[in-house]
Order: C-alpha cells, then structure tokens, then sequence
C-alpha cells in the first residue's frame, strides 16, 4: 500500500465512507451534466432509437492509394524510420 500511513491520521471507519462517498457524488454529477447538456442522451437514455441520416451513393468507388500509385506507374515507398549518420 503505498499511502499506507494514511489511516494513521484518518480512521478507516471514517476514511473510507467519505472517499467512496466522494466517488458516488462526483459520478451522479457527471451523468447528471451529460443529461442535461446533450441532445441525444436523455433519448437513448428513454430508449428511443437512433436516427441516422443515410450514406450518400456515389456512381464511381474510390481507389485505395496503393493501387493508384501502381495504376499510374508510380513508385511506392514504405516509411522508414530516420537512420542515425555512423560518427567519426
């Protein structure tokens, strides 16, 4: 225990109720903040299902980078890390 002289100034029968007191206060205000300052929590928090807006079709699909490169004859070289210059 690396606080372990603690309880030789705070009774544990003291100490530990106000500490996990503490932790129990501190979690319902953030739950408390997050419900009141978002939009969408307080309906997923009643159960609502979520909305989402629906992806856009494109006519033609992108291209992952490398075979860009290989399409236009282009070289691919892979990140290396910077090499130390040997010292004299």
């Amino acid at each position: 225990m690396n606080q372990g002289k603690i309880w030789l100034v705070v009774k544990p029968t003291v100490g530990l109720p106000a500490f996990l007191g503490g932790v129990a206060t501190i979690a319902l205000v953030v739950h408390a903040a997050v419900l009141t300052n978002t939009a969408w929590y307080p309906a997923y928090y009643s159960g609502k299902a979520a909305v989402s807006a629906a992806m856009p079709k494109t006519s033609q699909a992108t291209p992952a980078p490398a075979a860009t490169a290989a399409a236009t004859g282009a070289t691919v070289v892979a990140s290396q890390a910077p090499t130390q210059a040997a010292k004299p």
